[in-house]
């Protein structure tokens, strides 16, 4: 998910310390390098005698706990058969992980993506929700345990954004009305399943193929929620093969209408981008409201 950019700085001769004093052997830093792609923070290529590193910064009172969240996200996503960037250190102002180069997809790399989708997905827990809150973007995610879907979706994730940008002037207050007929039907429209281990953030700028063809996930905002969230962000900006699909639903099958649902569960990274963006998602929002109810 894509904001506008913090920078706070540390210099390498802080990052050869740190990481000396948690690797306990000596690392110098020889070299650093921008890394572009990232609006939120501040990122590196940390070059070292042990190897290279990526390093996000940011301003830790800006964004209290984001790096140790995102930390504790991309350790629970590392049960999966997913490549996981190995997190080095976590602390409040910078995030080291190990570097993972990109490369070309092969042939089958989609149809491992979807595999291992799958397969993450069928990672459970007995109520949605995390063990703590953390971003989404730069804006919070409150994951407070629930044991429905209907009340988390409502009360963790939509009713706290439309509140945000009804406040901040980017949604009109008449769709407050409308959003409390939408609430009332969404138990009827979500098939009942188990809480899955979700990515969060799921859109093409969150993936790649690494070295040795594996399909590689990182920048979460993991939360166990309903496995359709995951798959209908990666349909709203595309990039995403239609294998992927294909293989995923020979491993997991997903419930009947779920192309119908695909707008309904996107309501949420719509209205994310509402609060960070503006402009034209709340228009998208209020046509997924006029379809839904």
């Amino acid at each position: 998910m894509q904001t506008g950019s913090i920078l706070t700085k540390m210099d390498a001769s802080n990052f050869s310390e740190l990481l000396t004093s948690e690797l306990g052997q000596e690392c110098i830093v020889s070299g650093t390098a921008p890394v572009h792609g990232g609006d939120i923070n501040a990122c590196s290529k940390l070059t070292t005698n042990l190897g290279l590193y990526f390093v996000k910064q940011n301003s830790g009172h800006s964004y209290p706990n984001m790096f140790r969240n995102e930390a504790n996200g991309l350790k629970a996503l590392s049960t999966s058969s997913f490549k996981i960037p190995q997190v080095i250190l976590a602390g409040d102002d910078f995030l080291v992980l190990e570097w993972l180069e990109k490369e070309k997809p092969s042939s089958t790399f989609w149809t491992q993506f979807g595999q291992s989708l799958a397969k993450m997905h069928q990672i459970q827990d007995s109520q949605f929700g995390f063990e703590e809150d953390n971003y989404i973007g730069s804006l919070t995610q409150s994951n407070a345990r629930k044991n429905d879907w209907a009340s988390f979706f409502i009360e963790n994730r939509i009713e706290i954004q439309v509140k945000l940008a009804v406040d901040r002037g980017q949604l009109s207050k008449h769709l407050l009305g409308k959003f409390e007929q939408l609430y009332s039907r969404v138990e009827h429209w979500f098939p009942v399943e188990k809480p899955s281990l979700l990515h969060g953030d799921l859109w093409g700028g969150n993936a790649m193929c690494s070295l040795e063809d594996k399909p590689t996930l990182f920048d979460p905002a993991v939360y166990y929620g309903h496995r359709e969230m995951d798959l209908a962000m990666t349909k709203l900006f595309g990039g995403f093969s239609a294998e992927m699909y294909r293989a995923y639903d020979r491993v997991f099958p997903l419930e009947k209408g779920f192309e119908e649902r695909v707008n309904l569960c996107n309501l949420y990274p719509l209205l994310v981008h509402v609060n960070l963006f503006g402009g034209g998602y709340a228009y998208q929002v209020e046509q997924i409201l006029k379809r839904f109810i």
